[in-house]
C-alpha cells in the first residue's frame, strides 16, 4: 500500500471518530443534576400550608382574631403588629389600641370585610353563614381545636403560628424556630407552676355545678398538681365522683359556698373533710401562658390554710 492511500485511511478514519463524538455531545440528552441546596430549597418551601383544615397559600399578613385567647397567642408568637382588629372581649395585652369587631358569637361582619384581613381567628366556631360569607370575601377562618390535654395547649402554639410562618423550618437564623421555643416555653412555665403546688385529690367544679373530667383543659391543667377523682369524660355530675371525698374542692370563683352546698354530693365532700379553694375560670377558658397563673392562686389560697 501506497504511503498516500494510508494517510487517506488514517485521516478518514480520525474524521469518523471525531464526528462521532461531535454527534454524542451534542445531540444526545444530558444528565440533568440537581445539587442538594436546589432540592432543599424546593423542599422547604413554606407555603402552601395546612392552618386547622385551612389551606393557605401564603402568610397571613393581616389578621382579625375574634378570641382573647386567639388574641393573647397571636402576640405571644411576635404577631401583634399583623392584628387589625379584635373582640370586644379581648383586653389582654391592656395596650392593643385595636379596633373592636364583635365576637364569636356576634362578629361585625361587614366591618371585617372592610378590613380585608387574609384570615379571622376564633377558638369558637362561627356560624356557617358568617364563615360562608368571609370565605366568599376570600378571607380565611382558622378555628384551632380548644385543648382537652397538655399535649393539645402544646399543638396549639404550633397550629396558630402555622399561618405566619407556614410549614416550619429548621433556619433559627430566620427565627423559624421561634414558634417550638414559645411553644416549649409555655408547656414548661404550666408543668414548673404545677410543681410548686401538692394538691393530693380533687374535683374541680364549675359555675355549672358540674365537674371536669379527665379530658378537659381544666381537669389536664390541674391534674398536673393531683389526682382528679372525676375520671369521667368531658363535664359530668358530681355523682361521678362515686362517694370519694377529695382533698380540694377547686370551684369557679363565680360560685359561692351555699351555692356549692347546693349539690348533695358537693355538700357531702365539705361535710367530709374536704377543703374550698376558689379560681378564676378564665384561666382554663383562655389557654394561653397566663394559665400558668392559676397555680399562683391556689399556692397563695394553700398559704392561708
Amino acid at each position: 500500500m501506497s504511503f498516500k492511500k494510508l494517510l487517506c485511511i488514517i485521516l478518514l478514519t480520525s474524521f469518523i471518530i471525531t464526528l462521532c463524538g461531535c454527534e454524542d455531545t451534542e445531540y444526545l440528552p444530558s444528565e440533568v443534576v440537581v445539587s442538594n441546596s436546589e432540592q432543599n430549597e424546593e423542599a422547604i418551601k413554606p407555603f402552601p400550608a395546612e392552618c386547622c383544615g385551612v389551606t393557605l397559600e401564603k402568610a397571613v399578613e393581616k389578621a382579625v382574631s375574634l378570641s382573647p385567647a386567639m388574641t393573647e397567642i397571636i402576640c405571644e408568637l411576635g404577631f401583634k403588629g399583623k392584628l387589625a382588629a379584635v373582640s370586644s372581649y379581648c383586653d389582654y395585652p391592656e395596650d392593643l389600641g385595636l379596633k373592636t369587631v364583635g365576637s364569636t358569637e356576634n362578629p361585625d361582619i361587614d366591618a371585617i370585610i372592610e378590613l380585608k384581613p387574609d384570615a379571622v381567628f376564633t377558638l369558637s366556631l362561627l356560624s356557617e353563614r358568617d364563615i360562608y360569607t368571609l370565605s366568599r370575601a376570600g378571607i380565611a377562618v382558622i378555628t384551632p381545636k380548644n385543648p382537652e390535654s397538655i399535649e393539645d395547649y402544646y399543638k396549639l402554639y404550633k397550629e396558630i403560628s402555622a399561618a405566619f410562618y407556614g410549614k416550619e423550618i429548621a433556619d433559627v437564623d430566620k427565627g423559624k424556630l421561634k414558634t417550638v421555643e414559645i411553644a416549649n416555653k409555655a408547656r414548661l412555665g404550666l408543668e414548673n407552676a404545677a410543681g410548686k403546688v401538692e394538691l393530693e385529690s380533687f374535683v374541680y367544679v364549675t359555675e355549672m355545678l358540674t365537674l371536669a373530667g379527665e379530658d378537659t383543659f381544666a381537669g389536664a391543667v390541674l391534674g398536673l398538681s393531683g389526682e382528679n377523682l372525676c375520671s369521667e369524660s368531658g363535664y359530668t355530675f358530681a355523682e361521678a365522683s362515686k362517694g370519694k371525698t377529695p382533698k380540694y374542692i377547686i370551684a369557679d370563683d363565680k360560685l359561692s359556698k351555699t351555692k356549692i352546698s347546693t349539690d348533695t354530693t358537693l355538700a357531702a365532700m365539705l361535710n367530709g373533710g374536704a377543703k374550698l379553694i376558689y379560681v378564676s375560670s378564665s384561666y382554663f377558658e383562655r389557654p394561653t401562658a397566663r394559665t400558668a397563673e392559676v397555680f399562683s392562686q391556689i399556692a397563695k389560697q394553700l398559704a392561708e390554710e
